[in-house]
């Protein structure tokens, strides 16, 4: 296994420290009895023009007199000084530096480009400036001017700002934490966030990730680490840049940074929280790995009141009241006075003693309409909450997914130690306020949820919809040549029907009398819009109604169109209006579907409100493309309109997969073309039959670079589908792995030799389960590659060989696995796979590629030979031989 290039930051055998003084409270003096109070057992060299020692400690003179080469340099110096010193810290032969001077950008920016061009030209890697600095405590290293040492863990800190890192430390809940490392990165000039991720992954010491984000300088290679790290630890993140506020219902354009950023943040498998004191408490909620099967929450409580109000406060975040089932309701009558009321939550009053409360608990934990038990136990002076304790242990169920989870609220402070001892011996979690029993419950929900975008298994986009990207694209570029902005209307239809988008077509009116008479012709109800040859919001100025059911309705709907059009938009030319028949729609739901270019993350895709009731309310949920209908449901899910479009009331259930689909569809405008950079459809009608557009807006603009190089996320690459043929004349189709390769590498597994599965995993295994094989199936196309060969006449569901690379963080250098179907050896696979592997390496600009082999897998030794791979044998496992082939010698 290949070190992590920030080794040397997170784990140093020898530290540089420049910049340390003697002045009382600097940060140089701090800096400097941090670091040598610590237990680091390395040598902490201080280099320093005049002082003859610090802190007892010789000092040298200069960088170059210091006896051995640090591994890590920590910078405290005069920000004019910080460029020349990284220079020669470089000379000298250090890699990894961290500079805690400020300033860089306040005054001192040409200072601050000159530090980034000397930290390149002398290969030195920067945490920083203006960072708080490293603590590493399993090593004693305490690189930082904090006032205080936490305690050895395994949750690591990461953040920008080094006062997020201190107010975090120095609270109840940091103070009781231990902790793995705690890291500012400050400015971030070189050193970001998917770097210090990247080596969060592989680091064993650290069992969970919390998080503090300002901004995020790169946004592809932080959702690559982001989700490579989800997949394996829980990382829980704070958005520290938030701004405040909702989007903007009415501008498709203006998305406010906070919703963007936890959009991405959700994608990557990862669990926001909105304040900084949850993230060390999520942390030990996410740490039992406790799994909750729903949201359905039975609440039984020694008082009524309590109960009621908790209630509501998880029905605020989403959550549902189990809905006890009737049977239940007759269990509970039996034990239960009769003025419990059948309902939920359920109230077992104030002189409950421990026989009610096992009774209860036990009918409970049989109720299949119930996910979620929390006991609530308030303090009082006629029941006995202590005797209740050992009840509730006694009614636990074997632990089991399809058992509800268990947890208490224990509000009686005067016995609280005594019951949570008691119950974190069998696991139960018990939580001194209601309000953060709903809190983790929710926590627990949204990071499955999270989760789910990770793992889930999607049908494959090319099966449900063709698209032609030429005929969009045509639209587009003669828009470019006039160097219009903006679509024209026949534009944009065309655009959307190139992706199968369906349209309602529309006639035109000249007059209010026109616009009835079309009415009457097309048949009751219809849609009224003004007609303008410039591209406008419609329903931002007034100018669309919807359902209108008869001739006075399309008269009125008219004039006050063009009374409301006039008022907002006086300078507006219009040219009467444009008429659509409702028919079979008059109850369809009116939304909004739009794309959005963001600053960071590039094109995001917008859900919610639209048509007349667009601007009442700001519920909408934005998505990074690209999106499958799975990503699409989870999206839609994420909105209060969700319920809506399922419950009958106004207007009848909506076809959910047509719309999941029509939010693929505009994922996949967003993905294959870079030109667009905005889209709005609104309104979106939805109903039980389908969906259909209304009106559209496209605004474009030129850009240079692929389609896929503004996603923050890779889409699949399709370009490296091609057809390949065995020694033997077979064709096979060889393309990058999908999700729904799943069930096919699954069974691919199973038909292989146990031999030849214990030569590609190091492990005897029977079969692969659901999460390994989605992990394997679930790429990162930005770092990861994994190529199939596919059999054609099996309907793609049969892979006969696999081989993939996983590139490091710098993608300079990647590491190779794979193997062929046990009955399927001896056609020349291997070579043809392997082949194609390294050209694709190669294409991306790896320079390396290396793999660890059993010295007893002679076969695949065989070929690496033939291929140009040097051959190492592990020095510390003989059984192991490390292949290397540097791609640059061909």
């Amino acid at each position: 296994m290949r070190l992590s290039a920030l080794e040397p930051l997170f784990r140093p055998h020898s530290i540089a420290l420049i910049g340390a003084d003697c002045q009382p409270r600097s940060v140089g003096e701090v800096l400097a009895r941090n670091l040598f109070s610590g237990r680091f057992d390395g040598p902490v060299m201080p280099v320093h023009a005049s002082l003859p020692a610090v802190r007892g400690v010789l000092a040298f003179r200069s960088i170059a007199e210091l006896p051995v080469v640090p591994d890590l340099a920590v910078i405290a110096a005069e920000a004019e000084a910080v460029p020349d010193v990284v220079s020669e810290l470089g000379a000298r032969g250090c890699r990894m530096a961290i500079v805690l001077t400020a300033g860089f950008d306040n005054g001192e920016a040409a200072v601050g480009r000159r530090l980034a061009e000397s930290a390149r030209a002398a290969g030195v890697r920067i945490v920083g400036p203006a960072c708080l600095g490293v603590i590493v405590p399993k090593i004693g290293m305490n690189a930082t001017y904090a006032h205080g040492e936490p305690k050895q863990g395994d949750v690591a800190l990461i953040a920008q700002s080094g006062s997020l890192v201190s107010i975090l430390l120095d609270s109840p809940a940091g103070r009781d934490t231990g902790f793995s490392v705690v890291a500012s990165l400050g400015d971030m000039t070189e050193v970001d966030f998917g770097d210090v991720l990247d080596f969060l992954v592989l680091d064993p010491n650290s069992r969970s990730v919390l998080l503090a984000v300002d901004r995020i300088a790169d946004a592809r290679r932080f959702m690559s680490a982001a989700r490579l790290l989800a997949r394996v630890k829980p990382v829980i993140v704070f958005d520290a840049g938030r701004e405040g506020g909702r989007s903007d219902a009415v501008d498709v354009a203006t998305i406010p940074r906070d919703q963007v950023y936890d959009a991405a943040f959700r994608r990557a498998g990862m669990l926001p929280v909105p304040l900084l004191s949850d993230l060390v408490a999520a942390a030990g909620t996410l740490a039992t790995a406790t799994r909750v099967r729903g949201n359905r929450i039975a609440i039984v409580c020694n008082g009524g009141g309590i109960g009621r109000v908790t209630m509501q406060m998880w029905q605020r975040t989403g959550g549902a009241a189990a809905h006890l089932s009737e049977t239940t309701r007759e269990a509970l009558d039996k034990v239960l006075p009769p003025g419990w009321g059948r309902r939920n939550p359920v109230n077992i009053f104030a002189d409950a003693l421990a026989d009610r409360f096992r009774q209860t608990l036990t009918t409970l934990f049989q109720d299949e309409t119930t996910d979620i038990i929390l006991v609530i136990v308030c303090p009082t002076a006629i029941g006995d909450t202590l005797a209740a304790v050992q009840a509730i242990v006694e009614t636990l169920p074997p632990r089991s997914r399809q058992m509800p989870l268990l947890s208490v609220a224990w509000l009686d402070e005067a016995t609280r130690a005594e019951a949570t001892a008691i119950f974190a011996a069998q696991r139960v979690a018990v939580h001194p306020s209601v309000r953060w029993a709903v809190t983790t419950f929710a926590h627990l929900l949204t990071y499955q949820r999270n989760q789910e975008m990770l793992i889930e298994t999607p049908a494959s986009v090319p099966d449900l919809f063709s698209c032609d990207a030429r005929r969009a694209e045509a639209a587009i570029s003669g828009a470019l040549a006039q160097g219009r902005e903006w679509l024209e209307r026949a534009e944009a239809e065309a655009v959307l029907a190139a992706y199968d988008l369906p349209l309602l077509e529309s006639r035109r009116a000249a007059t209010a009398a026109e616009a009835v008479s079309i009415a009457d012709a097309l048949g009751y109800p219809v849609a009224l819009r003004v007609r303008t040859e410039a591209v406008v919001d419609e329903s931002a100025i007034g100018g669309i109604a919807l359902d209108l059911e008869d001739a006075d309705a399309v008269r009125a709907a008219a004039h006050r169109i063009e009374r409301r059009v006039h008022e907002l938009r006086p300078d507006l030319v219009t040219g009467g209006f444009l008429v659509a028949p409702l028919v079979g729609k008059g109850d369809a739901h009116a939304l909004r579907l739009s794309i959005a270019a963001d600053p960071t993350f590039g094109p995001v895709i917008r859900f919610g409100q639209g048509g007349n009731r667009m601007g009442q309310t700001t519920d909408d949920a934005i998505g990074l493309p690209p999106l499958n209908l799975a990503l699409a449901r989870m999206l839609m899910s994420e909105t209060r309109l969700w319920w809506e479009l399922q419950e009958a009331g106004d207007h009848p259930p909506a076809a959910l997969d047509e719309l999941a689909l029509a939010i693929v569809r505009l994922s996949q405008i967003a993905t294959d073309l870079p030109q667009v950079q905005e889209v709005d459809i609104n309104p979106l009608l939805a109903d039980a039959d389908g969906v259909a557009a209304l009106s559209v807006r496209i605004r474009i603009a030129p850009v240079e670079g692929g389609a896929a190089s503004r996603l923050a996320i890779r889409p699949y690459p399709v370009e490296l589908e091609k057809t390949i043929i065995t020694r033997k004349g077979k064709q096979l189709l060889l393309r990058p792995i999908r999700p729904e390769d799943e069930p096919a590498l699954q069974a691919f597994v199973r038909q292989m030799q146990p031999e030849d599965v214990r030569m590609r995993f190091f492990a005897p295994l029977k079969e692969i389960d659901h999460r390994f094989a989605a992990r394997l199936s679930q790429i990162d196309y930005d770092r990861e590659m994994a190529l199939v060969a596919i059999d054609p006449e099996a309907d793609g569901t049969s892979i006969w060989g696999v081989m993939r690379i996983s590139a490091d963080a710098s993608g300079a250098s990647a590491e190779y696995a794979g193997s062929v179907r046990s009955d399927l050896k001896g056609q020349g696979l291997g070579r043809l796979l392997m082949e194609e592997i390294l050209d694709c390496a190669k294409r991306r600009g790896i320079s390396e590629v290396w793999g660890e082999v059993l010295a007893e897998n002679q076969g695949m030794l065989v070929l690496a030979r033939k291929l140009g791979f040097r051959l190492d044998r592990d020095p510390e496992d003989p059984s192991v031989i490390h292949v290397i082939k540097t791609l640059a010698e061909g």
